[in-house]
């Protein structure tokens, strides 16, 4: 994984299926984290935050993307 944050444009030329692919890395890769912490082990502690935060980012491109087919199958 990179240590830079995603940003919501290149979440959203994914397909949904990679989104989720890369959901599931990062929530791997923030419990290896948490327990290098808890350990003393971890030398990245910023990377914590980086994940956690492209892990919103996908969720939250997620959330948008089913609220407006909701939204747009209602109107029709």
């Amino acid at each position: 994984m990179s240590d830079r944050p995603l940003k919501a444009e290149e979440i959203r030329s994914m397909s949904m299926e990679e989104r989720l692919r890369l959901l599931n890395e990062l929530k791997l890769e923030l419990t290896r984290l948490l327990t290098q912490a808890r350990t003393g082990t971890l030398t990245n502690v910023a990377r914590i935050r980086i994940v956690r935060k492209n892990i919103a980012r996908i969720l939250t491109v997620i959330n948008e993307e089913r609220k407006g087919k909701k939204t747009h199958d209602q109107n029709r």
